[in-house]
């Protein structure tokens, strides 16, 4: 759903309405389920108005009481109910005997266009999640596959990779081929910082794009959703490092 939910997000530009994907831990026709309350607030969410205006126009995923916006999300339980989590950003509104919005961090379109709808989806994409005593084979079979144009790199920290000639090497060699990398970290919260540490500063050189806080859900829906526009490398590198849709702080 996290997954879905981020990559709804960068398809529906210039969005004014909500969007709500919810679900259940266990079966709706099950007695103790959760879907039942999750689809109602839902709905009651989506319904919702301010000043004549929808109250939540984003992409979010109602589960467990909260509202998040869904391309912030992660899914850290498979058996708690509130099984979503939002690491980097609070949520969007809370559901107890009311519902409370944050409305200070939901967003409103400032101006209004219409919306455009990315249909096309770019699938030759990898995620690369590193860890002590990775070999040069593994790394060089997934970055010479034929036609990979993207690789999401899951690095330590605050974006720190293994420092070898050989690893900065085969980044390069993607790279300079034309392929674009974004780093991104495997911690839950937090953020991609490169630079802060001696670690990273060999990627910066290799021309690694650092993910800041995107989590790899979004990193990944992200660089689909861009590569599918057909635009120039050069400018699908700079959309990666900005907010489109809140997906950075």
């Amino acid at each position: 759903m996290s997954y879905s939910a981020s990559a709804l997000s960068f398809m529906l530009q210039g969005l004014e309405k909500p969007v709500i994907f919810t679900g259940s831990q266990l079966p709706i026709g099950v007695l103790r389920t959760d879907g039942k309350e999750n689809l109602l607030t839902a709905i009651e969410i989506a319904a919702a108005t301010g000043d004549g205006l929808p109250m939540v126009p984003e992409v979010c995923i109602f589960f467990g009481a909260r509202l998040f916006r869904g391309n912030r999300t992660i899914k850290y339980s498979a058996e708690h109910f509130n099984a979503f989590a939002s690491p980097n950003l609070p949520p969007l509104a809370e559901a107890g005997l009311q519902i409370r919005y944050n409305r200070s961090i939901i967003r409103h379109p400032t101006v209004r266009r219409p919306l455009m709808v990315s249909e096309n989806i770019e699938t030759a994409v990898a995620v690369l999640r590193l860890f002590p005593g990775i070999r040069q084979e593994t790394v060089h079979t997934l970055l010479t596959q034929a036609g990979l144009k993207g690789i999401i790199l899951e690095t330590y920290g605050t974006g720190n990779a293994p420092m070898s000639g050989w690893f900065l090497d085969e980044l390069r060699s993607f790279i300079s081929g034309g392929g674009i990398v974004l780093n991104v970290t495997q911690c839950q919260a937090g953020s991609v910082e490169m630079g802060l540490y001696k670690t990273s500063a060999g990627l910066i050189s290799a021309g690694v794009i650092s993910g800041r806080d995107l989590t790899t859900e979004a990193a990944v829906t992200k660089m689909m959703v861009l590569l599918g526009r057909g635009l120039p490398e050069g400018k699908v590198s700079n959309l990666l490092s900005m907010s489109i849709c809140g997906e950075i702080s």
